[in-house]
């Protein structure tokens, strides 16, 4: 039997006010009068304007385009998924600072990767299927292993040459073993740095400790010598990552600003999460309720910091409104196993750098074996598979099969684990999930306003 034309395809809903937020499988969203819920859902005739919107973004099974639809919605299932893209080595468990909520030591010692086993990574990295591999090194600090960095790399660009590989790199490190040698070298070989900036140095300093000096005076002089190199083109902008604490809550404007002033456009904040020793009561852990009005509050600073012409942006919402605007799934989704794998400097491997992290403070339930194993054996393991469904959460989260944010987040098993003890966790009790959500409303509600939608579109137009 043909479905009536208004027939309403599976939706899931948030009421938001005197609108009503809906979202489908095929990753779109709508948002239609409260008032119209009712007779969305029970097939009754709607006002054009909102019969026009639903119909072109797949809410009414009898005006499917499957053509439009389903390249989308197969993307989403992974469906010409080759491997993993994204490979996190790293290359040392010493660090030269010593973070009041890191897990890494700030004293040397026999944690460095081997030549030996840098190889053996690199044999494991090539075996996995992707065409396309990025590499990125972390530590502890990878600067303190730089003869392993060098080696990978060379070795790297020989057989991507020979395999016919695209292939790229990244290093996230905090910069304060950076000198005009390394950064010459890294340059040449087109390496993206990322680091930490917390925020003034008052902030930053706080919870950012280096042996012998000051964190964000260290941190100040080596992004100068970046920022000096890229205005030449000799390297690419360089990202960073606010990590936000307890002290961080005072301060959402002066860390935007911090960022700029840095010549730093992308702004990204994430709050602590419970791994390393902030697994432990090291007291600067934020609730989602301390969380979210920071977030809003930066958020807001951005906005008015573009419209008054200034251009700054922050990276988790524009990778949501990506998301949200094209239905595209966003590769932060994919991130356990199928999208990127991390690589400790055993040789371990891991399906998120999050795994990694809880293994090195002693639980390495997320381990899924060695550089010297298949990558086949471990997609097909237990764990493995595990990991796999955790990425569509959507068929395995209760919750998150009801929920219309469902179709833009993710589910992190390691986050789970390490803050109620249980890979699949408690969606209603979940402290990540209560932030996600929260974000979701920031944003969306930001997209439904004209003036701030333009510029929120613009970010995701123009930027990566």
């Amino acid at each position: 039997m043909a479905a009536k034309k208004n027939q309403p395809s599976d939706f899931n809903f948030a009421r938001r006010g005197g609108a009503c937020l809906l979202s489908n499988d095929f990753s779109r969203n709508a948002e239609i009068k409260a008032s119209s819920l009712s007779r969305f859902a029970s097939g009754a005739p709607l006002p054009a304007a909102e019969n026009e919107t639903l119909g072109a973004r797949g809410f009414f099974s009898g005006l499917l385009d499957f053509e439009k639809l389903l390249p989308g919605h197969f993307a989403a299932l992974l469906k010409d998924w080759a491997g993993p893209r994204v490979h996190i080595v790293s290359v040392t468990g010493d660090c030269d600072h010593a973070c009041l909520y890191c897990g890494a030591s700030a004293a040397a010692g026999g944690r460095h990767m081997s030549l030996a086993t840098a190889g053996k990574t690199l044999d494991f990295i090539f075996r996995t299927g992707s065409r396309e591999l990025v590499i990125e090194f972390q530590g502890g600090e990878p600067l303190r292993n730089f003869r392993v960095v060098k080696y990978l790399i060379e070795e790297a660009r020989s057989r991507a040459a020979r395999t016919g590989r695209g292939l790229h790199f990244s290093m996230v490190s905090n910069l304060a073993g950076l000198n005009p040698e390394k950064l010459a070298y890294l340059s040449s070989r087109g390496v993206t740095l990322c680091t930490s900036l917390d925020g003034p140095a008052p902030v930053h300093d706080r919870a950012r400790k280096l042996l012998g000096g000051s964190s964000h005076a260290a941190a100040a002089r080596a992004i100068a010598l970046v920022n000096k190199l890229s205005a030449k083109g000799g390297i690419e902008s360089l990202n960073a990552i606010c990590t936000v604490t307890k002290y961080s809550l005072p301060y959402p404007g002066e860390i935007v600003d911090e960022f700029l002033k840095r010549g730093i456009a992308r702004v990204q904040l994430g709050p602590l999460e419970p791994i390393g020793r902030a697994a432990g009561n090291c007291g600067l852990a934020v609730t989602p309720e301390e969380f979210l009005p920071f977030y809003s509050k930066a958020l807001d600073h951005m906005l008015r910091l573009n419209r008054a012409g200034v251009e700054v942006y922050e990276k988790g919402a524009l990778m949501f409104v990506k998301h949200i605007v094209t239905g595209e799934r966003p590769r932060y989704q994919n991130l356990d196993l199928l999208y990127r794998l991390a690589y400790g400097p055993d040789g371990s491997v891991y399906g998120s750098d999050e795994a990694r992290l809880l293994a090195a403070g002693g639980n390495d339930f997320f381990r899924l074996g060695s550089v010297t194993g298949s990558f086949g054996e471990m997609v097909s393991s237990p764990l493995g598979k595990t990991l796999i469904l955790s990425c569509f959460p959507r068929l395995a989260q209760p919750r998150c099969a009801r929920c219309p944010y469902s179709p833009y987040c993710r589910v992190s098993p390691v986050y789970n684990y390490a803050a109620q003890g249980s890979f699949w966790g408690d969606m209603m009790t979940s402290g990540r999930c209560r932030v996600f959500m929260g974000v979701f409303d920031i944003v969306f509600e930001k997209l439904s306003r004209p003036g701030t939608r333009k510029i929120l579109e613009r970010w995701a137009e123009k930027y990566q």
